[in-house]
């Protein structure tokens, strides 16, 4: 029977960046992915992500440029581009809760940024049209992630560390097996068990169905929650493309709900993409996955009362997944009595920017001892036992992304 140090279940963003940084710790490891590296059944798939750092909450503020130092370290190492810097920009009434939220943890951070009254964002952004009284806030350190591309080049450094990739293989079950772990895997070889003395759990969409198995869900009240989101893409005219060049317009955001947001011309030449935070009903991840008409209608809308120069009909839409956790921040941790085995979950939307931070973060828990915190990565608001001590308090920046 094979044994490894580590083996990682899933191989999207999250389980990825586990791997490649565990892998450059020096540990033997397996990573698990069901399908194949960069399929787009899940929620790391795409050809665009937003990284910014305006956060109302200091922990994902300050986690963002940590984010930031990571992901141009890879993209040294890798010889890929995986990061734009575009800059963005929030869009809101100047009193709106989130705005002013930014604003102050922004400013106590030392963060740069400008705020914009509605005349001086029509002059030096005239792509842009918002409704009378708003303003917006624009900071330098925005930028893309080019997500696929991002997975790929995190997965290919993981086995260039010496990690094993077994891809199209399903993971069946992972057991405490004393201080290891055995995982149960159905391959293109047939079913066959590994041992390892950790797992980690970055199963995505599916990683619930591991958090059932472990009783995790039902001991510390931790059910995650899969919905359906869709991304429209959208011509721009030809005479505006100038102004949608990445070179030329940030990513936005417009942040009353129901949050719409979108991208320069970056993916696919003289389209723009533009989306909405759908809330909708829990779903399958293995379920067929249908286009909603009615969003895609309030998208078309928005872009075009807000974006000058788009033609606000859809080309085409894509769809991807959101695992959301009871209370919107990350599930980061050890298992409470199975401490070998490692979980990661319930990114809520607004995962992918800190891909790399959760997988260095993963590759110092699997370092240390049960009850070692020390990782300048670790926060508070991660740790799994959160949920069983009274209410559930909801991250107060609701806007996933």
């Amino acid at each position: 029977m094979e044994r490894f140090d580590v083996v990682v279940i899933g191989a999207g963003g999250m389980g990825s960046a586990a791997a490649y940084y565990t892998a450059r710790d020096g540990r033997r490891v397996l990573l698990v992915e069901q399908f194949s590296v960069g399929h787009s059944r899940g929620s790391s798939h795409g050809g665009s992500r937003i990284i910014r750092h305006s956060y109302v909450e200091p922990e994902y503020a300050t986690l963002a440029t940590n984010a930031f130092a990571l992901w141009r370290e890879l993209q040294t190492e890798s010889g890929e581009r995986l990061l734009g810097d575009t800059g963005g920009l929030d869009f809101a009434p100047p009193d709106y809760p989130t705005l002013l939220g930014r604003m102050e943890t922004l400013d106590s951070l030392g963060l740069t940024y400008r705020l914009y009254a509605q005349d001086e964002l029509a002059r030096d952004f005239p792509q842009f049209r918002l409704p009378s009284g708003w303003v917006a806030i624009y900071q330098a350190d925005a930028g893309i992630l080019s997500a696929t591309r991002c997975v790929e080049a995190l997965a290919a450094q993981a086995v260039k560390r010496g990690a094993v990739l077994r891809e199209k293989s399903r993971v069946l079950s992972v057991h405490p097996d004393g201080a290891g772990v055995r995982v149960e895997i159905d391959g293109p070889a047939g079913r066959q068990s590994v041992l390892a003395d950790q797992a980690v759990l970055a199963a995505g969409p599916w990683a619930g169905r591991f958090l059932d198995s472990l009783g995790i869900t039902a001991a510390y009240a931790a059910p995650l929650r899969v919905t359906h989101q869709q991304l429209t893409y959208m011509e721009v005219a030809e005479s505006a493309r100038p102004l949608f060049a990445a070179e030329r317009c940030p990513l936005y955001i417009g942040l009353p709900m129901p949050y719409f947001y979108g991208f320069p011309i970056w993916e696919r030449p003289g389209q723009v993409k533009v989306a909405r935070e759908v809330d909708g009903p829990a779903i399958d991840p293995d379920g067929e996955r249908t286009v909603d008409p009615v969003a895609v209608a309030e998208v078309e809308a928005w872009a075009g009362e807000t974006l000058v120069g788009v033609i606000p009909k859809a080309v085409s839409t894509e769809k991807c997944l959101y695992t959301l956790s009871p209370d919107g921040h990350f599930l980061i941790d050890r298992h409470p009595q199975h401490p070998q085995i490692l979980l990661a979950a319930g990114f809520s939307g607004r995962g992918f920017k800190f891909v790399v931070t959760t997988g260095r973060l993963l590759a110092d828990l699997a370092a240390t001892s049960p009850g070692d915190y020390s990782s300048p990565l670790w926060r508070e608001t991660f740790r799994i036992d959160r949920f069983v001590n009274g209410p559930i308090q909801p991250s107060v920046d609701t806007a996933n992304l």
